[in-house]
């Protein structure tokens, strides 16, 4: 069954708003996971193995609505499975403000107060987080609306967002590092502070029930899938039925306990993003209907964009507004090429040529290209450049010529701060590592393609404790079976067997070649 297939046989039954869609005996998700053996992934899981959820009629649904496509129609597919409309309970949260700030952010230890200063001036984008955040929430409420639903919760996270993810990004790219807030966001406010709120929200509303007789859970429009393992009764994270969309990179560091509350119905019902616009407008929400102009995609960096430009241009001027400049030395790196890590027979510059100024390390990531001007008259700077180290003692900026030069290469990874999505999830680790199957699968890049890994071991640390047991955070040491390219300390990085998820974690280090 191919996604318009589903498409189709779910509008027609949305049309026809038929009784018999959920009994309460049955999982919510029941017959969307009859064809999971189709699926073409590296190790398809079994439909003996797992089952959905079983989502009871009298639990309370939690959903977390943006304005964008996807958690409307999770939201539509939670309501029209049968499950009753008054146990299904909108929210929205707000997650940023630069009036959040409890307190001044600290200068570096050599800052002389120059940015500082023009931080306590309003940034450019300031005016825009609470206009985006009202225009987002509007638009909720009309989604809420058009379903029949309750009128969305609105939950303030801001000063979370602040202490919790935002400063800790700044510290980061201040340190030459390249954070990926949107997995701390994850992990520390949509399913961290939010878990905690919901939970005392349930309470608040349910005085007189006991989880015992009603749970709660946590919907969203991830493209990802959790299913329980009938064997263990643990809850897994797999990956979405859209390879290009799929989301468990940015949800492997979620805390374990908190799978067993989560419902990602698109993942559920194996929609694609074509498949869940498709969904949208024939299901006419807001945003969607007939001669409506589409609704952007809601970005959890909305805030960038207004005051400072699109992309990574409009982001470094973003981050511009509370990081001081830093300038130092852009040099020239070696000149070895990958595979074989010869000598370029090319004319280059010697290595540490001082070629220009940058602004601070923040402003580059290892493996783009260089945004510098090179004299292209001159043989030995011809060609593209591409960022390939950054020395943080030195304040110095590598650059090397070509795609194909080995500094810009890695045979794999350290990895701090490593969190097991699951008891199991390190034995499995442990016995691919010493088996010849090699199921195992990284990735530290959203949409890269999977990389094949060799090995996973502990890096540092006592010797007496394995990184595969225990319940603090580990380094692991991950070797890929063939070099991979831009591995940039600070990126996020994650291990699957098959399907599954087992965790991830912060890169602090490549391991280079030879």
């Amino acid at each position: 069954m191919n996604g318009q297939t589903i498409t189709r046989t779910l509008l027609r039954l949305f049309r026809l708003n038929l009784k018999s869609r959920t009994s309460i005996q049955t999982p919510l998700f029941t017959p969307a996971i009859r064809s999971w053996s189709h699926r073409q992934h590296v190790q398809p899981f079994s439909t003996t193995e797992y089952s959905e959820p079983n989502v009871l009629p009298q639990d309370k649904i939690f959903i977390a609505m943006s304005s964008g496509v996807d958690s409307s129609v999770a939201a539509a597919l939670l309501l029209r499975s049968g499950h009753p409309r008054e146990n299904l309970l909108p929210f929205y949260m707000a997650n940023w403000s630069p009036s959040a700030s409890p307190d001044p952010i600290p200068p570096p230890p050599s800052a002389s107060g120059r940015a500082w200063q023009n931080r306590a001036s309003t940034p450019q984008s300031s005016k825009a987080p609470s206009k985006c955040t009202e225009r987002e929430y509007n638009d909720v409420k009309d989604v809420c609306r058009a379903l029949g639903l309750h009128e969305p919760i609105y939950m303030n996270f801001e000063k979370e967002y602040w202490c919790e993810v935002f400063v800790p990004m700044l510290e980061m790219y201040r340190c030459g590092m390249t954070p990926n807030p949107d997995i701390e966001c994850n992990r520390r406010i949509k399913f961290g502070a939010v878990i905690k709120r919901l939970k005392d929200e349930f309470h608040r509303k349910s005085e007189r029930v006991t989880e015992k007789e009603s749970k709660w859970w946590l919907a969203t429009g991830h493209y990802a899938h959790v299913l329980y393992h009938t064997r263990t009764g643990a809850s897994h994270l797999l990956r979405s039925i859209d390879l290009n969309k799929d989301q468990t990179f940015y949800l492997s560091t979620l805390r374990p306990d908190v799978l067993s509350r989560l419902l990602f119905p698109l993942g559920s019902y194996k929609l694609s993003k074509p498949a869940v616009k498709s969904l949208a407008r024939g299901l006419s929400l807001p945003g969607w209907r007939p001669g409506q102009i589409e609704r952007p995609e809601s970005m959890g960096l909305c805030f960038v964009e207004p005051g400072s430009g699109k992309g990574q241009t409009g982001f470094r001027r973003f981050l511009s507004e509370y990081l001081e400049p830093e300038p130092g030395d852009v040099i020239i790196g070696p000149s070895k090429k990958y595979p074989g890590e010869s000598e370029s027979k090319e004319t280059c510059a010697p290595e540490g040529t001082v070629v220009r100024k940058h602004a601070g390390l923040w402003h580059a990531t290892i493996g783009e290209k260089a945004r510098f001007q090179l004299p292209q008259g001159s043989p030995e700077y011809q060609g593209k450049w591409y960022v390939s180290r950054k020395n943080r003692e030195l304040n110095t900026l590598e650059i090397v010529r070509g795609q194909d030069n080995a500094r810009l290469y890695g045979k794999g990874m350290i990895v701090g701060e490593w969190r097991w999505l699951g008891d199991d999830a390190a034995d499995i680790v442990r016995e691919q590592s010493t088996s010849n199957e090699r199921g195992l699968v990284a990735q530290f890049r959203h949409r890269q393609i999977p990389v094949k890994v060799s090995s996973v071991e502990q890096y540092g640390g006592s010797r007496h404790q394995s990184c595969f047991e225990g319940n603090e955070p580990h380094e692991l040491k991950i070797i890929f079976d063939s070099p991979a390219m831009a591995i940039a300390p600070g990126q996020s990085a994650a291990l699957w067997f098959g399907d599954r998820c087992l965790g991830g974690g912060v890169i602090r280090d490549a391991v280079e070649l030879g």
